[in-house]
């Protein structure tokens, strides 16, 4: 339906142009499902539950606008089984209980099957999670979970071991593209290549997003009435959607957290500050990645150059003190150095050996020789064996441990060999 065609926004009867394009053009079979091929086809795990027309509890794990929501309606209609929509921050133990009562019902009177789908699953407590464990172990409903977020992390081991994980990717260029393909379809339009390009941009695989910014854009084309057929340029896309989305995810946060850490650790500078732009364009704490680069300059760069330490703690200062968008100017200094600078895990890994001898050995007594003068109760003793190079400072009965293994990285650090002046 074109738009030019459809008349007057106000003249439509309620009804099915009345939902929002993404609901409109939401996949009714599984072949119609853009992307996961590898769960999808034949062989795969979603693929064979349809042919077998038998569901598996399963928890869909990915990024908002993969089509988390869409696997789940399509799995319970292909399967006729009765689908059962429930958010978790709306969800209590009562209405857990509830929903297993009519699953039992529906299927002692109607001999129907039912799937209980749980959006955003990871926002249950562990009280409601527990509630969910019998009916599930029993079979009274089958649970299918969705989560933006790391199950492994999120979700409570005891009811993660009854669910299968289906981790669904962030989905490319191609995926969006056919998506935008079958909205130009519907709507009649046109759009730009530029347009096409720059709603990639700012959405990214989600294809939720994708949709929603698209109508916008089709609504402000529609305006320059003049035109035989409705065109989307790239100007209507930049008027409804000014920057990209970037809100984090806890799993994003600490993925990309993750990544910014092993490039410094690999000396990849340019990588480093790539991954240090991606958390500061999501809208990251410079304190929280601060603090992460103040372990790093000890945990990683240790012995090796020991000043680091002290430019991180400024980068701390300077975070704290300061706020963004200055503070962008102190992180990218700091990775830039611990990027560059000669890494030594020495200190840490000795410290990490120490500790598993001393958690085995918390009550063996201090040596009397080590021991400082506490007054008339220390001097009554006498004179204790004195200490010498030559004595253990380790209890008695612990052998003469050797913690601290050098790696040859424990060197003056020399800036002028790595570029700075």
């Amino acid at each position: 339906m074109s738009l030019k065609s459809s008349g007057s926004i106000f003249g439509e009867s309620t009804g099915a142009h009345d939902q929002p394009l993404a609901a409109r053009l939401r996949p009714r079979t599984i072949t119609e499902i853009i992307g996961h091929e590898r769960y999808l086809c034949s062989e795969g795990l979603i693929g064979a539950m349809v042919l077998s027309k038998k569901l598996s509890s399963l928890l869909l794990a990915g990024p908002p606008g993969v089509g988390k929501t869409t696997i789940a309606h399509v799995l319970a209609s292909e399967t006729s089984y009765r689908f059962v929509p429930l958010v978790a921050t709306s969800l209590g133990v009562k209405e857990i209980k509830d929903a297993a009562g009519e699953a039992e019902r529906a299927y002692q009177i109607q001999g129907a099957k039912t799937a209980l789908f749980i959006d955003e699953i990871h926002r249950l407590t562990k009280v409601q999670s527990d509630a969910l464990l019998l009916p599930v172990e029993e079979g009274t409903f089958t649970l299918i979970g969705a989560t933006t977020e790391n199950p492994w992390m999120e979700v409570i081991p005891s009811l993660l071991s009854r669910l299968l994980v289906v981790e669904l990717s962030t989905l490319g260029r191609e995926a969006v593209a056919e998506m935008l393909h079958r909205a130009v379809k519907l709507s009649g339009c046109t759009l730009t290549a530029d347009a096409e390009e720059v709603i990639y941009e700012l959405c990214g695989g989600d294809l939720r997003s994708v949709m929603n910014t698209f109508e916008a854009a089709l609504v402000v084309a529609g305006l320059r009435a003049h035109l035989e057929r409705v065109e989307i340029t790239e100007a209507d896309v930049r008027a409804v959607k000014k920057t990209a989305s970037n809100g984090l995810s806890r799993s994003d946060h600490y993925e990309m957290t993750s990544a910014l850490i092993k490039s410094m650790r690999a000396s990849d500078v340019n990588a480093a500050l790539y991954w240090l732009a991606r958390l500061l364009v999501s809208g990251e704490d410079p304190r929280f990645i601060a603090r992460r680069l103040l372990i790093f300059a000890s945990e990683d760069v240790g012995l090796a150059d020991s000043a680091a330490l002290g430019v991180a703690h400024a980068t701390i200062h300077a975070a704290e003190r300061l706020g963004m968008p200055e503070a962008r100017i102190n992180l990218g200094h700091c990775v830039c150095y611990l990027s560059l600078a000669p890494k030594s895990k020495a200190s840490y890994e000795a410290l990490e050996r120490a500790l598993q001898v001393a958690q085995r050995t918390m009550g063996w007594p201090v040596p009397q020789h080590l021991r400082g003068s506490i007054g008339a109760v220390e001097v009554s003793r006498g004179k204790i064996v004195a200490e010498s190079e030559s004595t253990s400072r380790f209890p008695k009965g612990l052998a003469q441990l050797e913690f601290f293994k050098a790696d040859n990285s424990e060197q003056d650090f020399n800036a002028d060999e790595r570029g700075f002046r």
